[in-house]
């Protein structure tokens, strides 16, 4: 299997959605954004951008080691996110932590929602691993569907779905009625 079908089959798309700063990848999503740049994984002419080529082959490395080299731009979020994005990109593939430990780890114990709040907002996807990232209740079964890749990715790095979940369902209204 190729590089680009090894990505594809992963992600189950073809397609993504990224802006680059003169500093970085600033955003990247799977769901169509129209402030984004399409890349189009089945295009050919992809290896013809610099940019693109760096961004494959990473996220190549990174669903085959868990890591990457990808320059990430953080630049437009508050100091305490970037502090937040900065311990979270540090978690070794394979191990999990509670948002209380993120906020443990910043020296502030009680501002678990906080961290989550700055998790929520992620621009760069599975570069910033936070599926690592858990409630002290477990893993947070979402009927929206929108946990599928972050499950994808904690069982491609060796994990029990089964004994991270717990008991815990999510009741949002919008995770009510969903595919489960």
């Amino acid at each position: 299997m190729t590089k680009i079908n090894e990505i594809i089959d992963f992600l189950e798309t073809d397609t993504l959605y990224v802006i680059f700063s003169s500093c970085g990848l600033k955003f990247l999503s799977l769901r169509k954004d129209s402030r984004a740049e399409l890349v189009n994984l089945k295009d050919t002419r992809i290896w013809e951008n610099p940019r693109i080529k760096l961004l494959v082959n990473e996220t190549y490395n990174f669903l085959r080691s868990g890591k990457h080299q990808m320059p990430l731009d953080f630049t437009s979020f508050t100091d305490f996110e970037q502090q937040v994005f900065e311990i979270v990109s540090q978690i070794e593939p394979g191990e999990i932590i509670t948002y209380k430990g993120i906020a443990e780890k910043l020296g502030k114990p009680g501002a678990a929602q906080a961290v989550g709040n700055a998790l929520s907002k992620n621009p760069v996807a599975y570069f910033l691993p936070t599926f690592r990232v858990l409630s002290q209740r477990g893993l947070v079964i979402c009927r929206s569907g929108a946990g599928h890749l972050r499950e994808k990715f904690l069982v491609h790095e060796g994990h029990d779905l089964v004994k991270l979940r717990g008991n815990y369902v999510c009741q949002r209204k919008k995770c009510r009625g969903g595919f489960f």
